[in-house]
């Protein structure tokens, strides 16, 4: 059995669909039969005349002041229960700018953080606070992967396994509801956080 597995973050252990489809209505930046889906809505503001700027407005918004909204993927409870079973050692190691592009000025290294300890992740499962990392750059991240010597990294988006810095030697697994036949032999892709589970642990 791994003895260290890190974890992203955003859109990985945590699921902000239903927020940004919330506040995407209230600002009428779309229109409510939009499926509640964090790319689905993106790609429709995007779409829109200045388009990029709100989307980034909104970005600020959710994951800044609406972040104790949002929810734990479903899956990512069984995940850390299993771990804790098994005496395997997790990180959390994201990476996000200190403070919105736009928007209200918010920490977001600090709401993130409380939302972890909300959540009770550091006492459920057994988490201490230099296992949970937040890097402003991905380059950060991907030296923290490297210090922390992760046996594994879960991540939900292939370019942060594709980066030509990712740390050799660190099994890479990509969560993602979307098939990708691109994707070379040494990423491994599931779809939810069961089939990782099992993965794991059997």
């Amino acid at each position: 059995m791994t003895k260290h597995i890190g974890l992203d973050f955003d859109n990985t252990i945590i699921t902000y669909d239903e927020v940004f489809h919330k506040y995407a209505l209230k600002s009428e930046l779309i229109l409510n039969e939009v499926k509640k889906n964090k790319q689905v809505i993106r790609d429709a503001i995007r779409a829109l005349p200045e388009g990029n700027d709100k989307w980034t407005e909104l970005q600020g918004f959710v994951y800044g002041k609406h972040v104790c909204e949002a929810r734990l993927t479903r899956g990512v409870e069984s995940f850390f229960e299993a771990c804790k079973r098994n005496s395997v050692k997790v990180s959390i190691i994201s990476h996000k700018t200190l403070y919105p592009a736009s928007g209200p000025r918010v920490n977001l290294h600090t709401a993130a953080k409380r939302w972890l300890k909300d959540m009770d992740f550091l006492s459920k499962f057994g988490l201490m606070e230099g296992d949970i990392v937040f890097e402003e750059t991905l380059e950060g991240k991907l030296g923290q992967i490297t210090r922390k010597k992760c046996a594994y990294f879960i991540d939900d988006l292939k370019e942060v396994l594709l980066h030509p810095d990712f740390p050799k030697g660190v099994g890479k697994i990509l969560y993602s509801e979307e098939a990708d036949d691109a994707l070379p032999a040494d990423i491994t892709i599931f779809k939810d956080w069961d089939e990782i589970t099992k993965h794991f642990f059997g």
